[in-house]
Formats: structure tokens, C-alpha cells, sequence
């Protein structure tokens, strides 16, 4: 007889994720947290979401009747280059087997995270981290580290090789 706290396995149960949100930017740890989430959905038989987040506030920053029109173009080029991410994840993800979503947002990207996970029923978020500490991460922030703190989910941090 097996000791009651040890689970048995059956091939028959749910996967423990249906949904896997996944933000991108393009960068070596957002290109390993999609690496990790093909894998994971694979293995799981989930359905990934990959979302970038354009955030606004840093363009209207730049905003002045002399510079409105960089700004405008700084936004235009992040969209565009959020796009092309999201479309290389999708195109990782159905490579791999794996039934895939993209979306572009707008906002902040720890709330606009979290509000995309909800929305997607997401049941587990993996995100890339840069790694960086003390000084240069109190400077830049880090949107890994407030998504870990602020989710009512699941979060899998990943690291780029090297990074």
C-alpha cells in the first residue's frame, strides 16, 4: 500500500495550463521565455498568447509642438518593432506545434500584463528577465520583477543563456 501523501500519476489527468500568456519584446530573454513557453504549451497541450506592450507614456514625454512628429515616429517604430516580434513568437510557436495568439497593446507594461492575462483567462505567465540588479536595475526597473509581484497567477521568470 502507498503512503497517502504520495500522489499517483494518471495519464488521463488535465494539463496543469490551458492558457499561456507571454510577453515579447524581441530581446534574448523575451526570445528564451517564447522558447520556454513552445515547450511548456507543447508538453501541456496549451494554447500560448503572446502580447508586446507599447508603452505610451514614454512617447507623450517627448511631446512638444517642436517634437511631436519624433514622437510620433519613435511610436510608430515601437509598434512596428513590437509586431515583428509577436509575429516571429507566433511563427516559433506554430513551428513548434503550438497553437498561437498575438496582440499589440498600449500602456503600462506590468498593469497591461496583468489585465492581458486576465483577459485571456491566461493561467500562467512566462516572462524574460535581463537579470540586472542594484543600480541599473533601480534606474530601468523591472517589469519581470513587478509582473512576480502583482500576479494572482502563476509566473515563470526566464533568463537568456549567458544573460
Amino acid at each position: 500500500m502507498k503512503p497517502s501523501s504520495v500522489a499517483t500519476e494518471d495519464k488521463e489527468t488535465m494539463p496543469m495550463f490551458k492558457t499561456i500568456l507571454v510577453p515579447v519584446d524581441g530581446s534574448a530573454p523575451s526570445n528564451a521565455a517564447v522558447a520556454l513557453a513552445v515547450r511548456l504549451a507543447r508538453d501541456q497541450d496549451a494554447k500560448v498568447v503572446f502580447t508586446h506592450v507599447c508603452e505610451i507614456a514614454k512617447f507623450a514625454a517627448m511631446v512638444s509642438s517642436s517634437t511631436a512628429s519624433i514622437a510620433s515616429y519613435a511610436l510608430e517604430a515601437e509598434r512596428d518593432a513590437g509586431e515583428a516580434a509577436l509575429r516571429d513568437a507566433v511563427d516559433r510557436a506554430n513551428g513548434g506545434g503550438v497553437d498561437a495568439d498575438s496582440w499589440i497593446e498600449e500602456g503600462s507594461c506590468v498593469d497591461t500584463i496583468l489585465s492581458s492575462a486576465r483577459q485571456h483567462k491566461a493561467d500562467l505567465i512566462v516572462i524574460g528577465s535581463h537579470g540586472r540588479g542594484g543600480i541599473a536595475r533601480a534606474l530601468l526597473g523591472s517589469v519581470a520583477e513587478g509582473v512576480l509581484r502583482h500576479s494572482s497567477m502563476p509566473v515563470l521568470v526566464t533568463r537568456a543563456s549567458g544573460a
